[in-house]
């Protein structure tokens, strides 16, 4: 029986549900990436190939979800996912610059998967704010940031900075929230909600598989070489009887 596109999609979406279970963060999404020569570092690259493999597998037409900070209302929204890969992938990126800060050169460069497993351990998030500029940042003649006693609106500047030189680093949406009309910016992130969708469609894949080989005794690869129609066909058949 020779095999389909949909039977090849399939396989796939099971071997990436396979490879994430049980896996932290970072880890699953190496294994995501791994399917590339090499798993890039940087934050905005990391973005750009999960969007590149999310695209491949499911149709453009991307349903997210994001809960309301003020009301806790889940607010549903759609992204058109090859668009997003296409803006973001046409946006410069630099890997370091010179910000002239309050009188201070300081040496910039973008963040990278490595400094956020750095300070992961840090529970407070001012304090991760601070972690993460101190290992981005350096002062001329080897100023360390962290001898800049800098406040709340300084460090959220020197953030600014940073996210300014990897554009898609960081993906956010402004929602509106269908209960109580409260605004925010809604950061997606990309590993987490192509896991979801990955882990939804081989949960489907999975109960259709286990009703046809217990009604028919086929295996799972037999199951999957049925095509669409047929399986939902068997699939009535299995109900109805």
């Amino acid at each position: 029986m020779r095999a389909t596109a949909s039977t090849d999609r399939e396989h796939e979406v099971l071997a990436l549900w396979e490879a994430t279970v049980g896996r932290d963060r970072w880890q699953r999404d190496d294994a995501l990436l791994g399917i590339a020569a090499s798993v890039p570092r940087g934050l905005g690259a990391r973005n750009l190939g999960l969007l590149a493999l999310r695209n491949t597998i499911f149709n453009r037409q991307w349903s997210l979800r994001s809960a309301c900070p003020a009301c806790a209302t889940e607010c549903e929204f759609t992204v058109d996912g090859v668009a997003l890969a296409e803006q973001l992938g046409a946006q410069p990126i630099e890997q370091c610059t010179t910000i002239e800060w309050e009188g201070r050169s300081l040496t910039a460069r973008a963040p990278t998967i490595d400094d956020l497993i750095a300070i992961a351990g840090v529970a407070d998030s001012a304090d991760a704010a601070r972690a993460l500029l101190a290992r981005c940042l350096e002062g001329a003649e080897g100023l360390a940031i962290d001898d800049l006693a800098l406040g709340g609106p300084a460090v959220g500047g020197l953030e600014r900075h940073l996210e300014a030189l990897d554009p898609a680093a960081t993906i956010a949406f402004q929602l509106r929230c269908v209960g109580c009309s409260h605004e925010w910016p809604s950061l997606l992130d990309v590993g987490e909600a192509l896991t979801a969708e990955l882990q939804r469609a081989a949960e489907r894949t999975l109960i259709e598989v286990d009703a046809l080989a217990r009604a028919y005794g086929w295996t799972e690869a037999e199951v999957l070489q049925l095509s669409p129609v047929r399986r939902a066909a068997y699939l009535q058949l299995v109900e109805a009887g």
